[in-house]
C-alpha cells in the first residue's frame, strides 16, 4: 500500500487486490481499524488504516514521506 501526504492530511494513494480483499475482510469480521507499519526489519507500527472507509490516522509525532509504501501489520499487532 502506498501513502499520498496531501494539504488535507494522509491519505491511500494505491493498493494491492490482495490488500482490498484482506480489508473488506476485516470489516466483515468488525474490525474497524488495522494497524499500518514500515517496511523493513523493525517494521515500525507507523499509524491505522480504517478498513471500511480508507481513512489513514497516523501515531503522534509519526511523519511519513509522500508516496511511502507501508504494509498491513500482523493480526497481533492491531487494536480493537
Amino acid at each position: 500500500m502506498r501513502l499520498r501526504k496531501t494539504e488535507e492530511g494522509v491519505r491511500v494513494q494505491s493498493t494491492l487486490p490482495w490488500e482490498v480483499e484482506h480489508l473488506a475482510s476485516l470489516a466483515a469480521q468488525g474490525s474497524e481499524w488495522v494497524s499500518l507499519s514500515s517496511i523493513g526489519a523493525q517494521g515500525q507500527v507507523l499509524g491505522e488504516i480504517n478498513s471500511r472507509t480508507y481513512a489513514i490516522r497516523l501515531r503522534a509525532g509519526v511523519q511519513i514521506v509522500d508516496r511511502q509504501v507501508v504494509v498491513l501489520s500482523p493480526p497481533e499487532s492491531r487494536r480493537g
